[in-house]
């Protein structure tokens, strides 16, 4: 229980007849009164007040899994429980309502709401948003709520034990945006082109009319001779590829980019790819590693196997070691020897990490097809190109400078050594990618 603001307030005004008692002795007995009745009538309070928890509660909506770097909703349920005249008649009541996000948890929005509940209006709903900046598991507290007796002269406080954990997963909330788009057709939207798979490819799809142009080896002579007129094989990319998803979780993926270690935007656009490659029929696979090789999931199909994808990758955290690039490519050529697009996610940080890179390259390259997806950070993009107005912006520029021209170079040997590279930001890594992807599949280059 606490005492509102009124109570002192009243004593104060209480004091006025005590200060003018020198005048007139008898305003000391109004003032004793007046100080009396009201002690009682706090105490009246106290007793008449119920328990805020036996008369109120308050329900925590929240999905168990939350998206790493999405928006995600959280609801806040005040109601009356019980009989509301019974306990206060018809009277309407100030409920104000705290809730306990985990702590490293952005909030958009205020945890803290006051609902006003009645006979009338027995519920009211509140909601804010939480964006977590880490995978992984955390805990919402318990909710806090606070009401004023019947006098106004106290408040009750209670605490709602609400404590629950929740999982943080790669960011969810974009492939189900990028599901809706595919559905409605307006892929554009968020950068992905339409690309058809049609026309290439080795997979025999469907007979039709040759016309100018066509390759002469397509064209089906016994169609032709059953038809009298030429006939040209359609041929489409194959469906069932095998994409292998290399991520590197080594020191170099714990920097940060707008408060989001570069591993997370990686899983997140490596996530995405799985979940466009799996609706292309193709199968996908996946390989962590540091130091050593954390996890390996053989290729397979469907949408169970982007769900074991991202069971696998929702805990993992970059790690300060460094990565052998060496021994995980040695380690995948062991245990998958299909060739396959290895789309391999890494970065560019210095000339020493770069070179392993380098030397290991061919390792992938002997089996597979490579493509490199590095996140660029644009915010030393911007220090490289800004004008500087103090020393410390200087230094700042002149180290920029030097590391986006030594990442530059790995990537220009990267390229010459046949590997594709993708060095795009975090805002367009995803569709840069799956672009990228569907480029090479509509070319049978996969």
């Amino acid at each position: 229980m606490r005492i509102t603001r009124r109570v002192p307030l009243l004593l104060l005004i209480g004091i006025v007849p005590l200060v003018l008692s020198g005048y007139l002795p008898w305003l000391a007995w109004v003032a004793l009164a007046f100080d009396g009745l009201l002690i009682a009538f706090v105490i009246a309070d106290q007793l008449i007040t119920p328990e805020a928890g036996d008369v109120f509660s308050v329900e925590r909506l929240v999905e168990d899994k939350l998206s790493l770097g999405g928006e995600n909703r959280v609801v806040l349920v005040a109601r009356y429980v019980g009989d509301t005249r019974e306990r206060f008649g018809a009277t309407a009541r100030r409920l104000t309502v705290r809730d306990e996000p985990p702590a490293a948890f952005d909030v958009t929005g205020d945890t803290t709401a006051v609902a006003l509940l009645s006979a009338t209006a027995r519920e009211q709903h509140f909601a804010y948003h939480v964006n977590p900046p880490a995978k992984g598991d955390f805990q919402f507290g318990d909710i806090f709520i606070r009401y004023e007796g019947q006098f106004g002269l106290i408040q009750r406080v209670s605490k709602i034990t609400a404590a629950v954990g929740v999982k943080v997963y790669p960011n969810l909330v974009e492939t189900a945006k990028y599901d809706m788009l595919a559905r409605k057709g307006r892929l554009m939207q968020v950068g992905i082109r339409n690309i058809r798979l049609r026309g290439g490819g080795s997979e025999f799809e469907s007979l039709r009319e040759y016309v100018p142009g066509d390759e002469y080896r397509k064209i089906d002579w016994s169609a032709t001779a059953r038809r009298n007129k030429l006939i040209s094989r359609q041929y489409q990319a194959e469906r069932a590829q095998n994409i292998l998803l290399v991520i590197d979780a080594g020191r170099t993926m714990l920097q940060p980019v707008n408060k989001m270690a570069k591993l997370d935007y990686v899983i997140n656009t490596a996530l995405m790819l799985a979940y466009v490659a799996g609706t292309s029929d193709d199968k996908v696979g996946l390989l962590v590693f540091d130091g050593d090789v954390r996890t390996y999931i053989p290729p397979a199909k469907g949408k169970t196997q982007v769900y074991n994808l991202l069971d696998a990758l929702y805990n993992v955290n970059a790690q300060m070691v460094e990565s052998d690039y060496q021994g995980a490519f040695k380690n995948l050529a062991a245990r998958w020897r299909r060739r396959s697009l290895v789309v391999l996610f890494t970065d560019l940080t210095d000339t020493e990490s770069s070179a392993e890179l380098l030397d290991a390259i061919p390792i992938l390259e002997s089996l597979h097809r490579t493509v490199c997806v590095t996140v660029s950070d644009p915010n030393i993009t911007e220090a490289a190109i800004s004008m500087p107005d103090s020393t410390a912006d200087v230094y700042r520029k002149a180290v920029s400078t030097q590391v986006m021209q030594e990442r530059k170079q790995a990537i220009t040997m990267l390229k010459r050594r046949g590997v594709w590279t993708i060095d795009s930001p975090p805002e367009t890594l995803s569709s840069d990618l799956i672009n990228h992807y569907l480029t090479l599949k509509a070319r049978t280059a996969i």
